[in-house]
This record gives C-alpha cells, sequence and structure tokens, in this order.
C-alpha cells in the first residue's frame, strides 16, 4: 500500500543548455534595447541643446545688430536736423529699425520656445539660459584608425535579436530531446510500513508534427533576424558615410569663417559704421554693407548649427 508518493514527470533536463542560453540572450537583448534608449535620449537632448543654443546666438545676433541700428537711426535724424539728408532717408531708416524690433522680439521668442523644449529633457523646475562656452569641446571626434560601426548600439540590438532568434530555435529543436521521469513512495507491506519504492524513466516524444512546425518557424524567425540586421547594418553604413562626409567638409567651412569670413564681417560692420557717420556713404550704402555682413554671421551659424547636429547624429550611430 502506496502512503507518500512524490513523482516528477517530464524533467527537460537534456534541454536545459539550450534554455539556459534563450534566457540569457533575452536578457542581453533587454539590456541593449536600455542601452539603444540612453543613447537616444542623449542625441534627442543634445539636439534640443544646439537648437536652444542656435536660437540664443540668432537673438544675440539681433541685438548687435539692434545696437547698430539705433545709432544708425540717431546719426540719420541728426543729419535731417541739420538738412544734411531728406526726410525720405529718415523715413526709411525708421521703417528699416521697426522691422528689425519685431525680428528680434520673434528671435526672442523663439530662444524661449527652445528653452521650454529643452527643459523636457533636463526636467529642472526652471531654465533660462544656455551657454556658448565651449560649444566645439564635445563634438565628434574622427579616428580613421578606430572609427567603425562594431560599438553601434542600434547594430547590438540587432545582433542581441539574431542571438535571441538563434537561442529560440535551439531551445525548440530540444524539445525532440528526451525527458526524464522520476518518483518515491512511502509504502506498507501486509501493513508494516517503512518501505520505499523509486522510480526512473525516460519519455520519448513519439509524434513530431507540432513540434517539427514549431521548430520550422523558429529557424525561419533566425533567418529573417539575419536578414533584418544585414539590411540595417547597410542603412546605417550608408548614412555614417554620407554624414561623416559632410561633417569633414562642414569642419572645414567652419575653420574658414572663424579664420577669416567672421573677422572680416566684424570689420566691415565697424567701417560701414564709421563711414555713415562721417557721411562717406548714405543710408542704402549702409543698409547693403551691414546686412552683407550680417548675412555672412548667420550663414556661419547655420552651418555651426548643422555641423553640431551631424555631431550629434554621428556619435550615436557609432556608440561613441
Amino acid at each position: 500500500q502506496n502512503k507518500i508518493g512524490i513523482s516528477q514527470s517530464d524533467i527537460d533536463v537534456f534541454a536545459i543548455p539550450a534554455k539556459s542560453n534563450l534566457a540569457n540572450s533575452r536578457t542581453n537583448k533587454a539590456l541593449s534595447g536600455q542601452n539603444l534608449t540612453e543613447y537616444a535620449l542623449v542625441r534627442d537632448l543634445s539636439l534640443a541643446w544646439y537648437d536652444a543654443v542656435h536660437a540664443k546666438q540668432i537673438w544675440l545676433l539681433l541685438k548687435e545688430l539692434d545696437t547698430l541700428y539705433t545709432g544708425f537711426q540717431k546719426a540719420a535724424e541728426l543729419r535731417y536736423k541739420t538738412q544734411a539728408t531728406s526726410k525720405i532717408e529718415l523715413l526709411s531708416v525708421s521703417v528699416k529699425y521697426k522691422e528689425l524690433i519685431v525680428n528680434l522680439k520673434k528671435a526672442e521668442g523663439n530662444y524661449l520656445a527652445s528653452l521650454q523644449i529643452l527643459n523636457q529633457y533636463l526636467l529642472y523646475p526652471t531654465i533660462s539660459d544656455v551657454s556658448l562656452d565651449g560649444l566645439g569641446e564635445f563634438t565628434f571626434v574622427t579616428d580613421v584608425e578606430t572609427d567603425s560601426l562594431t560599438e553601434s548600439p542600434l547594430l547590438n540590438f540587432y545582433t542581441a535579436g539574431i542571438d535571441v532568434a538563434e537561442s529560440e530555435w535551439k531551445a525548440e529543436k530540444a524539445n525532440f530531446l528526451p525527458k526524464l521521469d522520476l518518483g518515491y513512495k512511502w509504502q506498507s507491506v501486509d501493513g508494516n510500513s517503512g518501505f520505499y519504492g523509486w522510480e526512473a524513466g525516460i519519455s520519448l516524444p513519439l509524434v513530431f508534427f507540432a513540434q517539427s512546425g514549431k521548430t520550422k518557424a523558429s529557424k525561419i524567425n533566425y533567418q529573417i533576424a539575419n536578414q533584418q540586421f544585414e539590411q540595417k547594418q547597410l542603412e546605417i553604413k550608408a548614412s555614417y558615410n554620407q554624414q561623416i562626409s559632410r561633417y569633414l567638409i562642414l569642419k572645414q567651412v567652419i575653420d574658414y569663417y572663424e579664420n577669416e569670413a567672421l573677422p572680416l564681417a566684424n570689420e566691415q560692420i565697424q567701417a560701414t559704421n564709421l563711414a555713415y557717420r562721417l557721411g562717406s556713404i548714405d543710408y542704402v550704402q549702409f543698409i547693403q554693407n551691414t546686412e552683407a555682413a550680417i548675412r555672412i554671421k548667420e550663414d556661419f551659424l547655420i552651418q555651426q548649427t548643422e555641423y553640431f547636429e551631424l555631431s550629434t547624429h554621428l556619435k550615436f550611430i557609432t556608440g561613441k
């Protein structure tokens, strides 16, 4: 007579390594996904930061122009009072100055809006300003010997997907292996207790149709994961090559602006301002020369912003 019995059937001991590898690969994919999310957050934060920097630079540039046009308007009023010029010139200068005031207000509004967008990532109680110091300090650094996509968080995520798909395929194949059955019994014979019984067996799957279908499906998923990785690798490489080429060209453009174009623009503004005060040029020449110099500065800020954005995207692609 069996008094107590304990048994365990379908002990999948032979499939333990495959299922353990599957659990580890899923854990690694989750960690890779977390790492990808962190890099994406840093990218989005950097883009929001540089957008705020660009908005502030435009605002400061217009404030500089406002100071210049304030003096321009006063000089035009003085020339009109001394009958050195006509009222048409004074009206033209006033219209130009009012137009500048409107653009200055719009630039300030854009800057404040960009700060609000930036604070969605920083989560400060308030954010009132961004610093313009050391803007190029953390840009992407190219190194021909080490530049590669082996540390790309996006490619690593797809690689982890391949590992999971392969582990799932191997785990399904392991279900064809036999399973163990174990049992223990505490017995009594003719009323006498103290007898024990043990059972051990191996169960073999006899019908493979369902399991065969699952195994084939997991194999197809593994092949799909490899194809997705190869496609994504080609896309990222093409994007990287395109962006790094543009980035290197922009670096030369930035150097040109900083070393040549911007100093000449500053000299042009100073010389134009002085020439108008001395009466060497009229208001039309003043506006033309000043706006030409300001356009150089605006073009520089546009190129600089694109340079910073490319740097951010390259860091995300390469995982640097």
